[in-house]
């Protein structure tokens, strides 16, 4: 018997006592953890930042106002759209006004591009407005998105002429990248791989870091010995170097989802030893517990006794550890795909957006670019402090 199913007879027992005495009943754990929770406030922002995060990489499709891959060749590095509501006085609801190219020379005699307004022509800001199409989740047809513009017009209201060359003007939010295409729609695709791929090299280096550990602790001897040694040997590697090694090995016909999946094991493979030897310490000191003892005793083999009695036992600081561990991995994809190592164009993600950035003369002009590494400090903050939080509600020695 496990004390964690000792620890539940005990307080069911004592429910039971009070009870029958008419007295109030006993705050349970749990509550007592959440509780804890609650009152941690960072923990609660943590909480909020990663909600909104993960719900706008969920409903990307609706919220983004365009396609991911959408671009404009003309429009590489427009500025974050002006928003107005008035008009000459009047009020026309939101809308921006046209934004014109147009070339000068400088006085280097090397021609250049600068940007002119013409506040002639509008373009009325939409919401619950029907835009390209798009298979929600992948499965169902849909075209509605969160907000857009509508046709060129005048002041009027009525249609306006745009000059032969040029395209309709698009809303960025935060302004486009060098190909034209919507920062502000890119980041929110770019979520779904930056926000996800933590989380899954979290299931995969975990279980492994788990087993080893548990396995070296609690056999010890030899078995401990090889098990540390290949943990000292990819711990002793820099990380970095590491990653950088084994990305480049890659072969370089993969696909999106196949370079993605790669990614994910390449992070499992390094995560997985230090979660390992933190293991083995923990395991060492309760294989030496009486219920563990109990079980041998009864005549259960080695394996299920790490995995139904050992292993329970440190699963508040497993939830914990993992949720700290996941922004690394979520740096180490975002750097892998900084040194286009990683994810790859089409697809899009925080550290591919972020590369963009390395040309210093195009952050000068273009300082949006930075946007992506602002989102992955927030998530980094954001699971710190829910992570924080987590840890001190499933410390028992805190007071409620």
């Amino acid at each position: 018997m496990s004390t964690h199913s000792l620890d539940t007879q005990i307080v069911d027992a004592q429910e039971a006592v009070r009870a029958t005495a008419g007295l109030p009943a006993m705050t349970s754990t749990r509550q007592k953890i959440l509780r804890r929770f609650l009152r941690h406030r960072l923990a609660i922002l943590g909480l909020i930042i990663l909600t909104i995060l993960y719900m706008s990489a969920f409903l990307a499709d609706i919220l983004s106002p365009y396609g991911m891959n959408s671009s404009v060749i003309n429009h590489s590095h427009f500025p974050p759209s002006q928003l107005h509501f008035n008009h000459e006085g009047q009020f026309k609801g939101p809308f921006i006004y046209h934004v014109r190219k147009k070339l000068i020379m400088g006085e280097n005699g090397i021609p250049s591009s600068r940007l002119v307004v013409d506040k002639k022509i509008l373009y009325p800001v939409q919401f619950f407005s029907k835009g390209e199409d798009y298979k929600f989740l992948g499965l169902v047809p849909m075209n509605l998105h969160l907000f857009g513009i509508g046709s060129a017009v005048n002041a009027s209201g009525q249609p306006a002429t745009l000059l032969s060359e040029e395209k309709p003007n698009r809303l960025y939010i935060w302004g486009a990248d060098i190909q034209g295409r919507d920062i502000f729609t890119r980041l929110l695709f770019g979520g779904r791989i930056s926000l996800t791929v933590g989380i899954l090299a979290i299931f995969i280096s975990y279980p492994i870091g788990l087993l080893m550990g548990g396995i070296a602790g609690y056999f010890g001897g030899m078995v401990d010995n090889v098990i540390m040694r290949v943990v000292e040997a990819i711990i002793s590697f820099p990380s970095l170097y590491l990653l950088l090694t084994l990305s480049a090995t890659l072969p370089k016909g993969l696909t999106s989802i196949q370079r993605y999946l790669a990614v994910i094991v390449i992070l499992s493979f390094i995560g997985w030893a230090g979660q390992a030897r933190i293991y083995r310490g923990q395991v060492l000191s309760l294989r030496q517990m009486e219920y563990v003892e109990a079980a041998r005793a009864v005549g259960m083999k080695d394996i299920p006794i790490i995995i139904k009695h050992i292993i329970p036992q440190m699963s508040s600081w497993i939830i914990v550890s993992a949720t700290i561990s996941i922004p690394a991995y979520t740096l180490g994809e975002a750097a892998l795909s900084f040194l286009s190592l990683g994810i790859q164009d089409p697809e899009s993600s925080w550290g591919l957006m972020l590369s963009e950035a390395k040309n210093i003369v195009a952050v000068q002009q273009s300082p949006w670019l930075l946007i992506p590494g602002f989102a992955i400090v927030l998530t980094v903050f954001g699971f710190n402090f829910f992570g924080d939080g987590l840890r001190d509600a499933f410390d028992a020695k805190k007071q409620v």
